[in-house]
């Protein structure tokens, strides 16, 4: 007899009973059902090892175990009717039978056309790759890859697939149908039921009532006494699946053969030194062997964790059975789970003493409220708008994919109104709107993005796969709002619902207070999918501060100029809302076809634009008229630029930025370009985007600028300057100027003439500002010799991260002197190279250069037959043959 079958559940209902048994037949029915089907259920257990060998035993003793713990916590008293058991017993059997593969009839291929499957896939290439995904990796997919992403989707996916495993069959060699549940009336009354309990193990509690059915009926061939109460059996599911924690999970042997990487081994060593429950008041009391030495915390620790998850579970299941008038189970909770130094005399250790230093947060809505707003932006009113535009942007992406939209699909409306509550700031679109599982999930978990995760692959199957990746990453953008004011309405309704399933989440105290969720009224709705979030504004001083322009004047710029200049490259459409009055003010995606000089007065701001001298919208309009679109190879847009620099040793220049955006919304500043760049950030507060153009496309479109830049004639000093950022780049500079000698301004080529003329065996470079402080501080002009060459040394700041503690290596260069490869020092010395014919490292090699610890110094001229003499300058010398 097995062990299970010695059980007080299974003795009661499904055992053989004392004469009389007026449902003898009955009763024996099920029974040779049942082992026939335990017989089948064990060998797809025994898969689940092969493609899951990381986690602890899920075979037949695991299952027929479940029998016991569910005596443990039910007692004998526990009211189950025979057919109760039999669908009981089936839950048991199949609940975990969807993580091997052999569960699915068409094997690997079956599990990969599941859309979580590529979702997986994606999200792990995107990891390993750190770029978008296309079609052909899923094509060339290396099988570490696969072989991860299988054991993720069938963990994911295995409780909803047992809900089809006591109905699906699989074929035999004769092409016969093999079912799990043999007999076909069983199979048709229980099999649908039985899968759905199984089900619902992963489930929350509070999800049981509602999408389980009330009490079922039985069968004609049994008592109609004999019905069927799922929740109740569901309750007993998922508390004797948790609480089967002890040494049969982790046999010590198998554990050796198995050798589990560290996580997985955590777990298997705490399950490995566990005995089986006992009941005591109630109580599940857990004990151990052995003790934990100090080389096991973390393994004591996450055993201390799961049995506050049982302990979690217990008192759920409790409530919920008390709340439906059901009997309740024994046990109600776990012994000595609320002080840990009390159970680690039940679960020993040794050497240590378990104190939970773990991190608490203990007042979260205050820090909600600072890392939401102030302490992570800064006093930067225009955050809180940024961060809704972006999360709306996201929300209509999501939906544009999902849906085979148009690249223009999308609508971002803008409002600026007043009403009985005060003057309110509101964002709204037509995206893919939250679930109310989302807007009460991760929508209210500061910290913790929707994006990306399991459950966007739940509630929106396929949009990973399908190529989505949000600008939107760390969860805290929403929380900026507070910035504003305490009062905010969020209402959302997922784009495939009715208008009545619009909910509305208000906040009337800030973070601080508990948000009130509620079904919308018919004034409220959102007639098509998207969000609606409205912000009262706590002064009039906030709106003031977004429309302040940085100058001395502190004049007032419009609405319009602020949203156009905050995301410039959106690819939504802009509405703004002032009034009652509508005005599309950016198209989306019309950044790249929208006339040059509209797109810099986009960026720079209408109202600086109309403070600039007339020749200097003269000059801007000249180069916008070079400004070109950075594309890759596969055909994507990363930029639109023109490139300019001028000499900021002026005391009045011409200085304008470009900007990289993120998500379409301006981040990072770009010194020595104009337009826009496309990037991405890794830094939560946004602040910061890196350019994602590959280094290739970047050195083309430098080189093409210097072409450009030739034609216009600019004096030397500013071509030096724009040939510096071009070298930067990677660019050639082409016949503008990059150094100055004797005669004057010269460019690469006609610095490799006066070489050739001169002839001399070394020649001294010298840094320019040196230059211009000697001839400044000494009011004179040097009558230079012919071997010294004067150019500057360092590398233009391109990308402007407006913090002096951070600088981004950009662009990144793959070579070993990255330095000598982006200034144009470095390209002086490739000039001589080049005249010479001998390896620039040849020639460093015998040259003298100035460094931090060394500096070397060389007469550069004279002043009234007086030589002067420089510091910190380079003897390059000629190779002597």
């Amino acid at each position: 007899m097995n062990r299970f079958e010695q059980t007080s559940i299974w003795q009661k209902t499904l055992g053989k009973q004392l004469e009389p048994d007026t449902h003898e037949k009955e009763r024996e029915f099920l029974r040779v059902q049942f082992e026939n089907f335990r017989e089948r259920a064990k060998l797809l257990a025994a898969e689940i090892a092969s493609v899951l060998p990381e986690f602890t035993v899920h075979d037949i003793s695991h299952i027929d175990a479940l029998w016991e713990t569910a005596e443990l916590v039910t007692q004998k008293d526990f009211e189950l009717t025979p057919s109760e058991a039999f669908v009981l017993g089936g839950t048991f059997l199949i609940h975990d039978l969807g993580m091997g593969l052999a569960s699915f009839p068409n094997g690997i291929e079956e599990l990969k056309k599941e859309a979580i499957w590529k979702d997986t896939v994606a999200s792990l290439l995107k990891e390993k790759f750190n770029r978008p995904i296309e079609e052909e990796d899923y094509l060339k997919l290396d099988k570490e890859t696969e072989k991860i992403a299988t054991e993720n989707v069938l963990r994911l996916l295995h409780a909803k697939h047992a809900e089809k495993l006591a109905l699906i069959s699989w074929k035999n060699k004769d092409g016969k149908d093999i079912y799990l549940i043999e007999n076909t009336e069983l199979r048709e009354s229980y099999g649908s039921i039985m899968g759905l309990i199984a089900h619902s193990h992963w489930w929350t509690v509070e999800e049981l009532d509602s999408k389980l059915p009330k009490t079922l009926g039985a069968p004609g061939i049994f008592s109609a006494s004999w019905t069927i109460d799922a929740v109740k059996l569901a309750c007993i599911l998922r508390i004797a699946d948790a609480t089967q924690i002890d040494d049969r999970r982790a046999p010590s042997f198998l554990r050796t053969i198995r050798k589990p990487s560290n996580y997985s081994d955590l777990h298997w060593n705490f399950q490995q030194k566990l005995y089986q429950p006992r009941l005591e008041r109630n109580r599940l009391v857990y004990t151990s062997k052995s003790s934990f030495p100090i080389g096991e915390v973390e393994s004591w620790w996450i055993c201390h964790d799961t049995l506050q998850m049982i302990d979690n579970e217990l008192k759920e299941v409790d409530s919920l059975l008390v709340d439906t008038n059901r009997q309740r189970l024994k046990a109600i909770g776990v012994a000595s789970i609320e002080d840990p130094k009390r159970l680690s005399k039940l679960i020993a250790v040794k050497g240590w003493q378990p104190i939970d230093t773990k991190i608490k947060v203990t007042n979260v809505a205050k820090l909600v409220g600072s890392l939401g707003g102030k302490q992570l932006y800064g006093d930067n009113s225009i955050v809180p708008l940024r961060e809704l535009i972006q999360n709306a942007s996201d929300a209509i992406r999501a939906r544009r994919i999902l849906e085979n939209e148009v690249p223009e699909f999308g609508n971002i409306i803008v409002r600026f109104g007043k009403d009985k509550l005060g003057q309110f700031i509101e964002v709204e679109d037509n995206g893919i709107g939250m679930s109310p599982k989302v807007l009460t999930g991760p929508f209210l978990d500061f910290g913790e993005s929707f994006w990306g995760t399991s459950l966007m692959h739940e509630e929106l199957p396929g949009l990973e796969s399908k190529g989505f990746s949000s600008t939107g990453k760390y969860g805290i953008g929403f929380f900026s709002v507070f910035m504003w004011g305490e009062k905010v309405s969020v209402s959302s309704k997922r784009f495939e619902n009715g208008r009545d399933s619009t909910m509305i989440l208000e906040f009337n105290k800030g973070a601080s207070s508990r948000p009130i969720l509620r079904k919308a009224n018919d004034t409220e709705v959102i007639k098509d999918g998207g969000t609606r979030i409205r912000v009262w504004l706590s002064n009039s001083r906030i709106l003031d501060k977004l429309l302040e322009k940085h100058d001395r004047k502190r004049n007032k710029i419009k609405l319009s100029e602020l949203i156009e200049s905050l995301c410039p490259s959106i690819d939504c459409n802009i509405i703004l809302e002032e009034k009652s009055v509508s005005k599309k003010i950016i198209q989306a995606n019309d950044w790249i076809t929208i006339d040059p000089l509209s797109l810099l007065k986009r960026i720079i701001g209408v109202s600086y634009y109309n403070e600039l001298t007339k020749s200097e919208k003269q000059l801007l309009a000249k180069l916008s008229k070079n400004m070109s679109l950075l594309k890759e190879d596969n055909g994507k847009i990363v930029g639109r630029l023109a490139l300019y620099k001028e000499d900021s040793k002026r005391v009045e220049r011409f200085s304008i930025e470009g900007k990289v955006t993120i998500g379409g919304m301006s981040s990072s500043g770009l010194n020595g370009l104009l337009g826009i760049l496309v990037g991405k950030s890794d830094r939560a507060s946004r602040d910061v985007g890196v350019p994602i153009a590959s280094s290739t496309v970047i050195k083309e479109w430098a080189t093409e600028q210097a072409d450009f830049l030739s034609k216009l004639k600019f004096d030397g000093t500013t071509e030096i300057e724009c040939a510096s950022v071009i070298r930067c780049l990677g660019g050639n500079t082409s016949s503008l100027k990059i150094a100055n000698v004797k005669i004057g301004f010269v460019s690469y080529k006609e610095l490799m003439k006066m070489v050739r003329e001169t002839n001399y065996e070394s020649y001294l470079v010298v840094q320019d500002a040196a230059i211009y402080v000697y001839e400044r501080d000494n009011n004179c002009k040097i009558s230079f010799f012919d071997n010294v060459i004067w150019v500057g040394t360092g590398m233009p700041g391109i990308l402007q991260t407006q913090n002096i503690d951070l600088w981004i290596d950009w662009p990144e260069r793959n070579t070993k002197d990255r330095f000598q490869s982006r200034t144009l020092d470095g390209l002086v010395t490739e000039a001589l190279s080049e005249v010479w014919k001998k390896k620039v490292s040849s020639i460093l090699k015998i040259s003298d250069e100035s460094t931090d610890e060394k500096s070397y110094k060389g007469a550069v001229g004279s002043i009234d037959g007086k030589e002067v003499i420089i510091e910190h300058l380079d003897i390059i010398r000629k190779i002597k043959k």
